[in-house]
């Protein structure tokens, strides 16, 4: 499943086939829907147990809600967190004095979280069709046309981070954008957070101090 779920997003280069993020994605769904199956007479105590449960109650989900829901779950409790964690252990090792303020206790682990979310920002951007024409910033958007918002782009922007590029764990406020905002804020917020948390706990509780050995390599 991590295979299917890292294939679905990205790819290690910049040849790879279309073909195999959709095949990925249609394996999740697939390995999903027959889980679903197997479960509905007896859905337990599990998420997906809660949500075989609303296909039934006032919420009444349709198995295709159902299935895109545990495929964002699945992705977003997966893949997008991972890549946050990374992001953090590489952020320590090529800026020791931040991991140095957090080993001494002058920063907070929840405000390190915070900084780690907006600087890495896992969800580089994320794309919505127009239901209604509308205008935005003096921009015609015609109902049906895709429109792109750049999170990444958000998280470092100059009017509302001061010096934007510095690795800061004690930033306040901290209103990063990496959960997106409104209608679609991330389902797994708060897990992505106890995830972070649990982290930074452990590496202050074994490890002194982080050093990069080889050359990091970006997903395409």
């Amino acid at each position: 499943m991590y295979r299917h779920g890292s294939t679905s997003l990205a790819a290690y280069s910049p040849d790879a086939a279309a073909e195999d993020s959709r095949l990925a994605r249609n394996e999740i769904l697939l390995y999903f829907a027959q889980l679903i199956r197997a479960r509905a007479d007896l859905p337990g105590e599990s998420i997906l147990g809660r949500l075989v449960e609303m296909m039934d109650d006032d919420v009444q989900l349709e198995l295709d809600e159902l299935l895109f829901n545990c495929y964002s779950l699945l992705l977003g409790g997966d893949e997008t967190t991972r890549l946050a964690m990374i992001g953090a252990v590489k952020a320590f090792s090529e800026m020791p004095g931040e991991w140095e303020r957090l080993r001494r206790g002058e920063v907070s682990v929840a405000g390190a979280v915070e900084e780690i979310l907006r600087w890495t920002s896992p969800v580089l951007h994320g794309g919505r069709t127009a239901t209604v024409d509308t205008v935005l910033e003096d921009v015609d958007i015609a109902a049906g046309d895709v429109v792109v918002v750049w999170n990444s782009s958000a998280n470092f922007d100059g009017e509302q981070f001061p010096d934007p590029g510095r690795f800061d764990l004690s930033r306040t406020p901290n209103r990063h954008l990496s959960f997106a905002y409104g209608p679609h804020y991330c389902l797994g917020a708060a897990l992505a957070r106890i995830e972070l948390t649990a982290l930074l706990e452990a590496l202050l509780e074994f490890v002194q101090d982080m050093s990069v050995t080889g050359t990091p390599q970006r997903v395409y």
